[in-house]
């Protein structure tokens, strides 16, 4: 999770919560993923999504738990994957979790990893820019250009924006945003609002594909670094 805050997350309230959430974090993601064909489902759809070569090297940025690095390494073993997140209690259950090679964790800001520029021709930010204010999405899809390399892609997976009515009380009901005080809600909110594919065009990465899961409550879009002096798309 990227954190601006309290040690880089965007509220203290975040980062507490998240720290204490820390044992359940896995059962509440199982449970958002069952309208959806279930968690290993999504994760297969979403791996495919990235496009992934053998021999990559991938950079997943606010790699919670580690369950889209061992989707990503079951899928193509010989892939290098660097994972960062903020959250200890996530990171000690993916170090748990992860194959004994192939991918590597740190703890570490997503908008400001210290990893080399252009090092990684894959890179994965699922499910977490929702949580954070404008301001560090951008600065978390800045840090995603930087890192890609020439010719390589970015594949963010967020809260997509059903089409029907329907929908969207029933996924508003599922994943608890009825719930006071919900810190996410008003983040996911103005994500939908401005737009993910416009907020990845504003820090310099032109949307290739656009997938969404069935039923439409999350969508991803693939992008590549514009080259320097063009137009945002």
């Amino acid at each position: 999770m990227a954190e601006a805050g309290t040690a880089g997350y965007a509220s203290r309230f975040l980062a507490l919560a998240y720290r204490f959430a820390s044992p359940l974090y896995d059962a509440i993601v199982w449970w958002g993923f069952l309208p959806l064909g279930g968690e290993r489902a999504c994760r297969r759809a979403f791996v495919g999504w990235l496009e992934l070569r053998p021999g990559q090297r991938v950079a997943s940025l606010c790699c919670g738990t580690g369950s889209m690095e061992r989707a990503m390494l079951a899928a193509q073993p010989d892939l290098e994957i660097t994972g960062i997140d903020l959250g200890r209690g996530q990171l000690a259950r993916a170090r748990r979790l992860a194959p004994p090679t192939g991918v590597a964790y740190r703890q570490g800001d997503a908008s400001a990893t210290g990893l080399p520029s252009g090092r990684f021709e894959r890179v994965l930010v699922a499910l977490a820019l929702h949580e954070m204010p404008r301001p560090t999405r951008l600065a978390v899809l800045h840090e995603a250009r930087r890192l890609c390399a020439p010719g390589g892609r970015v594949l963010a997976i967020e809260h997509g924006r059903p089409s029907g009515r329907a929908s969207r009380w029933l996924r508003g009901l599922w994943w608890f945003f009825w719930v006071p005080g919900n810190p996410e809600l008003a983040t996911s909110r103005d994500l939908q609002r401005q737009g993910l594919d416009r907020e990845l065009g504003e820090c310099g990465l032109r949307v290739r594909a656009h997938h969404t899961t069935r039923p439409d409550w999350i969508e991803a879009f693939l992008a590549g670094p514009e080259p320097a002096g063009s137009p945002a798309a």
